[in-house]
């Protein structure tokens, strides 16, 4: 969403981007938050061609893929861009982007026209991703009908936990999802509904505030950001969900907003 009710949040899809201490950079999905971060980066290397960045995708759901065709490093020759996730059931990967660049939808028409060289690898979650400059390792969540990747990822002595697009069975935390935050320095999870709207649209694939507080709690991690907000919250109503979210733990918690930039 975006409008005059939008603006402190943003109404950006899903792309988080994560700078180690030696300047290496690493990506979480291609919402179309990156139309932004391009601006950043072209600026830097990337409009120079000599950016290097690996892209880690949870899935292939339109508003974790949508920028795709808008993120201009990728059309600057010299850059080097990987994109790494899981493949969905019945298709590649690479397909899955071919098919969002074919002629019909972009006039890009496809992967082998982007000027950057841009490589697509399968992951299995579950497993430790070779990552230059980060540790990073996986695990499969449930989302609605499908599963998403879950990502947790070290550098410089600090750790981030991205548990975004889960609902768990019965709203209990699985043993990989706690296993995979335990002791973060950062979660950042789901939680895309108040209680109230949980119980309307439990099946829809995204948590609640409570089960995002109750993972942070288990696994005991130093900071909560509460992520994937629902794209009728406005500003007002995501400041009111903070504000009671706070009252129900003692995890700091805040929630994600577009443009922000965490320290370790």
């Amino acid at each position: 969403m975006s409008g005059a009710d939008y603006l402190r949040y943003g109404g950006n899809t899903t792309a988080v981007e994560f700078v180690a201490a030696n300047g290496r950079r690493l990506l979480i999905d291609l919402g179309t938050g990156v139309t932004e971060l391009a601006k950043q980066l072209l600026a830097a290397e990337f409009g120079e061609g000599k950016g290097e960045l690996p892209i880690l995708l949870t899935h292939t759901h339109l508003d974790h893929i949508q920028g795709l065709p808008f993120f201009t490093p990728f059309f600057v020759k010299g850059n080097r861009i990987s994109i790494m996730g899981a493949e969905p059931i019945g298709i590649s990967l690479t397909d899955v982007f071919q098919n969002q660049l074919n002629p019909h939808y972009s006039p890009l028409n496809g992967l082998e026209n982007l000027a950057a060289g841009v490589t697509v690898h399968t992951i299995y979650p579950g497993n430790s991703l070779p990552v230059e400059g980060f540790e990073v390792s996986t695990a499969s969540v449930p989302h609605g009908g499908m599963w998403t990747t879950a990502f947790r990822i070290t550098a410089d002595g600090t750790t981030v936990v991205f548990l975004s697009d889960v609902e768990y069975p019965e709203s209990v935390p699985t043993v990989e999802a706690l296993a995979l935050a335990k002791g973060a320095d950062l979660l950042i999870h789901d939680a895309m509904f108040s209680e109230e709207e949980y119980r309307k649209r439990h099946g829809w694939g995204h948590s609640s505030v409570n089960t995002a507080i109750e993972v942070a709690e288990r696994a005991d991690v130093a900071r909560l950001a509460l992520f994937h907000h629902n794209p009728d919250s406005v500003d007002t109503v995501i400041d009111a969900m903070v504000e009671h979210a706070r009252e129900r733990t003692s995890v700091p918690l805040y929630a994600a907003a577009e443009g922000t930039y965490i320290e370790p």
